[in-house]
């Protein structure tokens, strides 16, 4: 039986949320006025992502990058194979049974 899966990558942005709502604050304040006009509301987030997952047009695109709501090609270190390797690497220890491997990741 063969599976009919494709895998994407969407980038929601940066999203306006009451993450922060414990470090409230004027500092806080001031930086989230000033980057107001940047950020997106959760829906506006959420848009990209509910994009690639339905629509039809989509139904066989796999391995591709989406930003509001738009194909675009990954920044060059993110298509660095190297540095893919790296970050598997380093996620194959994070998941890791073995506190060791974690201990001997944070120490690099």
């Amino acid at each position: 039986m063969e599976a009919n899966v494709t895998v994407n990558c969407v980038h929601p942005g940066i999203v306006r949320t009451r993450l922060t709502r414990e470090r409230e604050g004027l500092i806080t304040d001031l930086v989230f006025f000033l980057a107001s006009k940047l950020l997106k509301t959760i829906p506006q987030a959420a848009a990209t992502t509910c994009y690639v997952a339905t629509n039809p047009s989509l139904t066989n695109v796999s391995g591709k990058y989406f930003v509001d709501c738009n194909e675009t090609a990954p920044s060059k270190r993110a298509s660095n194979l190297k540095e893919a390797a790296r970050l598997w690497s380093a996620s194959e220890i994070m998941v890791s049974t073995d506190p060791k491997s974690v201990l001997a990741l944070i120490s690099v």
